[in-house]
């Protein structure tokens, strides 16, 4: 029950991800660098005063934990390249393909299974994100390399949850961000030295908006994340998180005044009837053995 009431305030923050951006006025490796340095150096500082005597392990585990920080840093660049060189609806529906990617990593390495429940709710959040954004969904050759690098950031993000959940097996949850956020860091550092990019001379409003992604995209949405799939069915929590746009675009609405497609209110319906769809019989029943007052499971 706890561990699913954190995964929807993981999603709620996460959804939040793409207005702070919009607020930016910073590249994106400069936003890159600043997100996650600033993420590295909090959790750093947080495992010296409750930690300060305890080591990570130094072996060829932490291989895993630096493949899922460089998959991390592959997904958000080539998420970002899609969202600049297509439309904003092509990147949403086509990087929505990634819980297939992650389901088919799922059965292969972890032997997850793939229920029908499942693919139900994949495939009531999918329409409803589809129709959503249908409306500027445009298919061609002037925007194939975007649609292409949206193709691409699906694989990465499946290919940094796999590594992750890996990683999550032999590293506490600070340990692992800390080396996740760290190597992400490092590579948009090193892009920032090879594009030249200012690193300072940015109005206020982006320096809100770095501390508004740190805080809650990061913190309360990728370190929640993180620390919840090792507990949680990973395919279940890739399917879930396609309420994001839904949610996103409403946050738009009120804060942007942005237009959303007149079909909003259903894809908000479909994608929440998916959820309940995969929630729903464990919410329910954790619910009647907490009112029965018996144990439950979180």
């Amino acid at each position: 029950m706890l561990h699913t009431l954190l995964y929807f305030l993981a999603l709620f923050s996460l959804s939040t991800s793409p207005n702070w951006a919009k607020l930016n006025q910073m590249p994106v490796e400069v936003l890159g660098f600043y997100r996650l340095g600033i993420a590295a150096i909090l959790i750093g500082l947080w495992i010296l005063l409750t930690k300060p005597l305890s080591k990570p392990k130094i072996n060829k585990t932490l291989w895993w934990a630096i493949a899922s920080g460089f998959f991390f840093f592959l997904h958000l660049w080539t998420y970002k390249y899609a969202a600049k060189n297509t439309s904003v609806s092509n990147t949403m529906i086509i990087f929505s393909s990634n819980p297939i990617w992650t389901s088919i990593g799922a059965i292969a390495f972890f032997g997850e299974k793939l229920s029908k429940r499942l693919i139900v709710a994949y495939l009531l959040a999918l329409i409803g994100v589809y129709l959503l954004v249908a409306h500027d969904f445009k298919i061609g050759l002037a925007t194939s390399s975007g649609d292409w690098s949206a193709v691409i950031s699906a694989f990465f993000y499946a290919a940094y949850m796999l590594t992750g959940k890996k990683s999550r097996h032999y590293y506490d949850n600070t340990y692992y961000a800390l080396i996740q956020y760290s190597i992400c860091a490092l590579l948009f550092g090193l892009c920032i030295l090879g594009t030249g990019a200012s690193i300072n001379d940015y109005t206020y409003i982006s320096w809100i908006s770095v501390l508004g992604l740190v805080f809650l995209a990061t913190f309360l949405g990728h370190f929640s994340f993180t620390y919840l799939v090792k507990y949680m069915n990973i395919s279940v929590m890739t399917c879930g998180k396609l309420i994001e746009p839904i949610m996103a675009s409403i946050i738009a609405y009120f804060i942007f005044k942005e237009q959303i497609s007149q079909y909003a209110w259903l894809s908000f319906m479909l994608t929440t009837t998916s959820v309940l769809v995969l929630f729903g019989p464990n919410l329910f029943n954790n619910v009647k053995q907490l009112i029965m007052g018996r144990n439950f499971k979180p």
